[in-house]
């Protein structure tokens, strides 16, 4: 099939780069290092309560300036819990997908950007493919998912500029698996 009878059919069927939208976002779970982080930010905020009061029963000795403890202590929470309150979020638009992590729904930094048309192989995790997913020659591995042990994950391997193999693993809904087979249905692996 030509490039053009495949968009001459994706144009009949009222398929375009603004119906073959997709954004999702998943929560990153508490497991692992990550909840042990949270763990040890939530023993931080303990702790300097425990040793502001310290310092000053023992230095200034004016139980008044305690109240202040709330106000520092949630002015240490809004500078630093965003960066174990992770979310992933990746984005389709006109056959380039984007990944992003989103700390604490106020910053976000981008993991990778790359053509859909471009991906070598787009397949489930927990397939037979996996282990060309886990391969040595892959430099690079992006993950958009919840959770590597979530039922629904799949990886897409892709060249980057320099010509070294990437993955990227996300968390396939239907609507991605639509936009994955309109812009590269060769690529796609059962």
């Amino acid at each position: 099939m030509s490039k053009l009878e495949k968009y001459s059919r994706g144009a009949e069927a009222g398929d375009n780069e603004f119906t073959s939208f997709v954004n999702y976002m998943v929560t990153k779970k508490v497991e692992g290092k990550y909840k042990l982080k949270r763990i040890l930010m939530i023993c931080g905020y303990a702790l300097f309560g425990i040793i502001y009061s310290a310092v000053l029963m023992g230095t200034v000795k004016i139980p008044a300036l305690i109240t202040f403890l709330p106000i520092f202590i949630w002015i240490l929470v809004y500078f630093t819990w965003l960066y174990v309150n992770i979310e992933y979020e990746y984005t389709i638009v006109g056959g380039v997908m984007k990944g992003m992590e989103v700390f604490g729904m106020r910053r976000c930094r981008e993991l990778f950007s790359v053509r859909i048309s471009s991906m070598t192989l787009i397949a489930p995790y927990n397939g037979k493919h996996r282990e060309k997913a886990d391969a040595a020659e892959i430099v690079r591995r992006d993950c958009c998912v919840s959770s590597m042990s979530s039922p629904d994950v799949y990886f897409a391997l892709y060249k980057n500029e320099k010509g070294e193999e990437c993955a990227v693993f996300f968390e396939m809904v239907e609507k991605t698996m639509k936009c994955l087979k309109y812009y590269n249905s060769e690529a796609i692996a059962d």
